[in-house]
């Protein structure tokens, strides 16, 4: 069972905030970008919204929404204060300080009044939380009735042949060059094993659902490799109505 308590989730990634961004365009060949410009074109800010980024880590799905619409104001949130300090500096380094605020802080209790959010989003951080049906609940509560929401998250392929070679990656590859270019062991074996441990994209659908949500779309990403959801709040959970 993986230990998915903040305390030691925040502190992982402090190991590994210096050279995150690297291992990422790495690990991923530069994909994960793609991955979040499609994430920001689907979450569809519009001029002035507020937006919330969750699990923020150094902070690109936040740099992407504010230089798409360049009215709008972003809060990032996440347990590591060393991934927090990397998007701070990025975002200075951008011109986005006035419009950007990094706050150190827990997905499953939001620091945050009810409805304050029009648009809200996580990219690979769902999977660390120890209750996904809390996160949805809080989720639920920080944005708008109507508000739109954005959950990009890895997943393992349906396509056998496929799935049998990415589980290669991911079991044997991936953690040596995570750890040859960080230093750390541990926190790549520790995205191996949450990735083959987490939730399918159908049961992630219907916890949506029973927390209050209408699916707006939910699609592959790289013959599965990772997974979209685009969400909108109504007015209350099923499970309260």
């Amino acid at each position: 069972m993986l230990d998915k308590k903040p305390t030691t989730i925040g502190r992982m990634f402090d190991r590994i905030a210096f050279r995150y961004d690297l291992v990422n365009r790495v690990l991923s060949l530069c994909i994960d970008q793609t991955w979040r410009r499609i994430t920001v074109r689907n979450l569809a800010v519009e001029p002035g919204d507020r937006v919330l980024d969750i699990a923020t880590g150094t902070g690109d799905l936040a740099l992407r929404v504010l230089q798409s619409e360049k009215t709008c104001r972003v809060v990032g949130i996440d347990l590591s204060q060393e991934m927090l300090a990397i998007a701070s500096f990025k975002s200075g380094r951008r011109g986005f300080s006035d419009r950007s605020f990094f706050v150190n802080g827990d997905a499953l209790l939001l620091p945050f009044h009810d409805g304050v959010f029009d648009k809200a989003m996580v990219a690979f951080g769902i999977r660390n939380m120890n209750n996904i049906e809390a996160f949805l609940d809080e989720l639920h509560r920080v944005i708008t009735v109507g508000g739109r929401a954005a959950i990009l998250e890895f997943s393992l392929p349906s396509n056998p042949p496929v799935r049998r070679l990415y589980l290669v990656y991911l079991t044997r590859i991936l953690p040596l060059v995570g750890r040859f270019l960080s230093g750390d062991d541990g926190a790549y074996r520790y995205l191996t094993d949450s990735v083959r441990e987490f939730s399918s994209p159908s049961l992630l659908r219907e916890f949506m659902r029973k927390r209050g949500f209408d699916l707006i779309r939910s699609r592959h990403l790289f013959f599965g490799i990772a997974h979209l959801f685009i969400l909108a709040r109504k007015q209350q959970p099923t499970e309260m109505i």
